[in-house]
């Protein structure tokens, strides 16, 4: 199978998952969203790397990503070891949460970029749907929008580059619900998960950062602002 119907299906899936964005019932909204993370990115994920003979890409980085790895290491000065900028940014990503926490606290309301009240538990007892749609969406994007579709554009164009483009646009897409500033938002953070994913050369660098900033956003500032009720 050629990687433009691969493309189209991947797009395909792509419009599925956005058209699932109706209303849901309160209780449904957190399984029925992870689910949905699963059935349209990172099965069909899976299943075109498969289709492709191209499972490996999992843990090495392909080959046609390799030049848009030396362009930004050239840019930047050079790559970065991957437990490095794991660490280094997941640091980061948890005293930016405390840092927001604290004014959430503060003005008594959610600080942020976007529209992401739908998505935020409320009560304690929605607090581990919290963490099951930061690993849910942390492995279905990343496998779909810094992986699959990058690869399916890089594939014939010969540009990954473009690959990326496309792919953070459509990243930031994904997430219109979050209205404007959440979409500029939404693709400049997939900018930077797809900087951290080639100059470490590993996906689960981006993967971990993706669940971190998610895990930050869904529970640890709502516990520390106090939006949490029991």
């Amino acid at each position: 199978m050629t990687a433009a119907i691969l493309l189209a299906i991947a797009l395909a899936c792509l419009h599925a998952f956005l058209r699932g964005h109706g209303a849901v019932r309160v209780r449904h909204r957190f399984a029925r969203r992870a689910a949905r993370q699963m059935l349209w990115f990172a099965l069909p994920a899976i299943a075109g790397l498969a289709l492709l003979g191209r499972l490996d890409a999992l843990i090495a980085l392909p080959r046609e990503f390799v030049p848009a790895r030396v362009a930004l290491a050239t840019l930047l000065g050079g790559t970065l070891a991957p437990a490095d900028l794991a660490r280094v940014t997941g640091i980061g990503i948890l005293l930016g949460g405390l840092a927001v926490a604290w004014v959430e606290r503060r003005w008594r309301r959610p600080f942020g970029l976007g529209d992401v009240e739908t998505i935020l538990p409320r009560t304690r007892a929605e607090l581990p749907w919290g963490v099951v749609l930061s690993l849910s969406a942390g492995i279905g994007e990343e496998l779909f929008f810094r992986l699959l579709v990058p690869l399916l554009v890089a594939i014939p164009t010969g540009s990954a580059i473009a690959g990326f483009a496309i792919a953070t646009a459509l990243f930031g897409g994904a997430h219109r619900y979050q209205g404007p500033v959440g979409i500029a938002a939404t693709m400049l953070s997939g900018a930077l998960l797809t900087g951290a994913y080639l100059l470490t050369g590993a996906l689960w660098v981006a993967i971990a950062l993706h669940v971190a900033i998610d895990l930050n956003a869904l529970v640890l500032r709502p516990v520390l602002s106090g939006r949490i009720r029991n």
